[in-house]
C-alpha cells in the first residue's frame, strides 16, 4: 500500500475519510489557521481538488462523516446520518438533503434504525444511546453499516465500535471490531471508510504511528 504524507500535502487535521476507485475523499476541520475543507487526493498522493466548506457544513454543524459515490459525488454526514449535504459539481455548491440516494438506494435514517431501499436495519440496542451509520452499499449490493453500541457498566459507560455487513436482503453477514479509544492515543473517532469492493479500512492513532489497517470480517454479531 502506498503511504500517502498528509503534511506534504499541507494537510493539517483529517476528521473524516472516503474511498472511491480512484481516489480518496478526506475532511480537513483545523481551527488555527482556519479550515474547513474537502480534498481528492489520488492513490499517487496528488491533491486533485480542494472544496471549501461554506458556513451550515462544518463540524460546529454537527458533521459527523463523508462519503463518496458514483459520478464524484461526494456526501457529507450530518448528525450520525441525521442529514445529508450533497455536492453538487456542477453548480459547485453543497446541499442539505434528508434522505441520500446512492447507486439508486435511497437511504433514510429513522433512529435507532436505518431503510436502505427496501431492506430495514435494526437498532437492537443495549441502551438507548448507541447508533447506526449507513457506509455504504458495495458493488454486489451488500450493506455497510457501523454500529456503535453504548453498554451502561457501573459507574461508567463502554462503547462499542463494530462494522456489520448486511446482504441485498437485510440478513447480517458478519462484523468486525473497531479498536476502541483506549487502544489508541488520540481521543478522537477512528476515521472509517467503506472501499469500494465493501471492505472497510480504519484510520488508527497510536503512540509511534499513525496507520490505516482493513478490518477482518467474522461472522455474526458482536457483543463485547
Amino acid at each position: 500500500m502506498t503511504a500517502i504524507d498528509l503534511a506534504d500535502l499541507d494537510i493539517t487535521s483529517v476528521t473524516a475519510m472516503a474511498a472511491n476507485d480512484d481516489h480518496l475523499v478526506v475532511v480537513e476541520i483545523f481551527f488555527q489557521p482556519v479550515r474547513n475543507r474537502v480534498h481528492r487526493i489520488g492513490y499517487d498522493g496528488v491533491i486533485v481538488e480542494t472544496i471549501e466548506l461554506p458556513p451550515g457544513f462544518r463540524l460546529e454543524d454537527g458533521l459527523s462523516g463523508v462519503r463518496s459515490g458514483a459520478d464524484r459525488m461526494i456526501a457529507l454526514e450530518f448528525r450520525g446520518g441525521s442529514a445529508f449535504g450533497v455536492w453538487d459539481p456542477d453548480g459547485r455548491v453543497f446541499e442539505m438533503m434528508p434522505t441520500l440516494v446512492e447507486g439508486g438506494v435511497i437511504v433514510t435514517p429513522v433512529p435507532p434504525d436505518i431503510e436502505i431501499g427496501a431492506v430495514l436495519i435494526t437498532g437492537d440496542f443495549t441502551s438507548g444511546l448507541g447508533g447506526l451509520r449507513y457506509l455504504g452499499t458495495a458493488a454486489g449490493g451488500d450493506h455497510v453499516i457501523e454500529r456503535i453500541d453504548v453498554l451502561a457498566t457501573d459507574p461508567a459507560f463502554d462503547v462499542l465500535s463494530t462494522i456489520e455487513w448486511y446482504g441485498a436482503d437485510g440478513a447480517l453477514l458478519g462484523s468486525a471490531r473497531i479498536p476502541t479509544l483506549l487502544e489508541q492515543h488520540i481521543s478522537t473517532p477512528p476515521g472509517v471508510a467503506m472501499l469500494p469492493d465493501g471492505g472497510v479500512a480504519v484510520l488508527l492513532a497510536l503512540e509511534n504511528e499513525v496507520r490505516i489497517e482493513l478490518l477482518e470480517r467474522t461472522p455474526g454479531r458482536i457483543t463485547e
